[in-house]
């Protein structure tokens, strides 16, 4: 089962060596994953801090700034693996983040999400989130064969994981597996750092999904914690 990483990067170039290092390090076979960076209308040096590395598992791709749901569909359809997995540029995914993903995949389903550590203000906890609700993007992977049958992320979201998974409610099984798969680095620069962004955002979807009142509410609640 072959495997992708999808970075979305953006004016990272602070973090992003740090993410395409963690994507390098799996415990994965080499032959059987790649690794997509999107650059999505860098105006700093993230491209060429990417380009330092001489990896043949990394491609790199650029495109004018589309947003986080727009820099996720170009990877996707550049990727080439069996399995999605996204990530932005201020993420770390574990070293066995491809090998979770992979024996989640050993069952019928179309995603799986796993555990993750959270780093906030120097303070790393290990949160298992109870629903695909309450995990971020890089928690997730996505069988690619579901994922384009639904036609991918929507562009107008910056929350294009849980679009697609409202989109699909109650048609794709998923699977939680107990293993910690990506370090999420929260802090006031990334997206649910912006309070009034996530709640425009989140506004957004209640009026798309009106009948996911409730489960919106969730996402909310452990967004804003």
């Amino acid at each position: 089962m072959r495997a992708s990483f999808v970075i979305r990067a953006h004016n990272a170039e602070s973090t992003i060596r740090r993410t395409v290092e963690s994507a390098l390090e799996q415990d994965f076979p080499k032959e059987s994953y790649e690794i997509v960076v999107v650059d999505d209308g860098s105006t700093d040096s993230t491209c060429a801090v990417v380009s330092t590395f001489r990896s043949p598992l990394i491609r790199l791709i650029r495109q004018e700034n589309a947003g986080v749901a727009g820099a996720g569909k170009t990877g996707a359809q550049e990727a080439r693996g069996e399995i999605l997995i996204f990530l932005d540029a201020d993420d770390e995914a574990t070293p066995e983040a491809i090998s979770s993903f992979a024996s989640g995949f050993q069952h019928d389903v179309a995603y799986v999400y796993g555990d993750y550590f959270e780093e906030y203000k120097g303070d790393t906890k290990l949160v298992r989130p109870k629903s695909p609700l309450a995990a971020p993007a890089g928690a997730f992977a996505w069988r690619r064969e579901s994922f384009f049958v639904e036609g991918g992320y929507s562009y107008d979201t910056i929350f294009p994981e849980y679009d697609i998974l409202f989109r699909t409610w109650g048609r794709w099984r998923g699977m939680h597996v107990s293993r910690p798969v990506f370090v999420y680095h929260r802090s006031k620069d990334s997206i649910t750092g912006d309070e009034d962004l996530v709640e425009r955002a989140l506004q957004a979807l209640r009026g798309r999904y009106p009948e996911r009142a409730q489960e919106i509410g969730q996402i909310r609640s452990y967004m804003l914690s």
